[in-house]
Formats: structure tokens, sequence, C-alpha cells
């Protein structure tokens, strides 16, 4: 596969981490055929690399947290450099570069209101290089699913 030197095993490795991150290795391996130890040597390698993660997955509404999205213009010279500072924030949990009406788009989770008003009025919109700021709170999550698949002959998950 392009972009990271994945080969087809890797990626049903990693799909099959995505349907069940706690999938044993003698299972993935007997399911593609391979040894435990070459699943095991490729996870580790996927995982050094920073391909991919094993977490647990918690949807913040349901702990009761504010979940948004900031959608940001950003002076072209300064947006590297805001993107940066806005990763450094510990409220952030996404941060992507984007093509279109908006530079960046910033995904975060706070504890309450208050919060989020301190998080966007007093440290991102000062952020040297802004010039607009849209705050989409999210009210609720109808889908929020990581069982996307590397392999493209493989069908949707919904």
């Amino acid at each position: 596969m392009r972009g990271h030197g994945l080969d087809k095993i890797d990626a049903r490795i990693i799909t099959e981490l995505q349907e069940d991150g706690r999938r044993p290795y003698t299972r993935i391996a007997k399911d593609l055929g391979v040894s435990e130890a070459s699943v095991r040597q490729r996870v580790a390698r996927l995982l050094r690399r920073n391909v991919i993660q094993i977490v647990a997955a918690s949807s913040p509404l349901d702990l009761g947290l504010l979940s948004a999205q900031i959608h940001l213009r950003v002076a072209g010279d300064q947006l590297q450099q805001a993107a940066r500072r806005l990763a450094d924030l510990p409220e952030v949990d996404f941060v992507g570069i984007c093509a279109g009406r908006y530079d960046l788009t910033v995904g975060v989770v706070c504890r309450d209101r208050e919060e989020l008003f301190e998080l966007l009025v007093d440290r991102i919109r000062p952020i040297p290089g802004v010039l607009e700021t849209e705050l989409l709170l999210m009210l609720k999550v109808l889908k929020d699913n990581y069982q996307w698949s590397p392999v493209p002959d493989r069908p949707a998950v919904d």
C-alpha cells in the first residue's frame, strides 16, 4: 500500500484490530494464514511508526462532557505554527489542515461551557495568525466509527 509501505497483510491486521483491538494475535495469525510471531512483529512495527494506535475509544457526550469542532481561518504564513500551538492544548484531540473555506479543523473536549468559553476566547482566538473561528457544538452523535478498512476490496462497515 502507498504512504507507509504497508502490504496486504499489514492492512488486514489493521482491519482485524479495528474490529476488536483486543483480538489475540494467535487468532489474527490463524485468520491470515501467517505465524503469530509475524503478527506480533508487524503490530510492533505499525505501533512504532505511529501508523496505528490501540486504545479504548470513549464517547465524550456519553461521559457528560462537551465535544465540539472549531473551524479556523488562519493567515497563510502562520498556518503551521498555529496548528502546532493548537495541537499542544490539552483539550484538543484532533487538528487537521484543510482545503476549502477553513484552513484548520480542531476537535475539542471540555468539562463544561465555562471551560469551552475560556479555551476558545482566551487561548485559541489569541493565537497569532487566527483570523476567524466557527464553533460547532456536538449535540448528538449518530455515528462515530473506527471500522473503515485499509483493504481496498473490502466492503464498507456500517
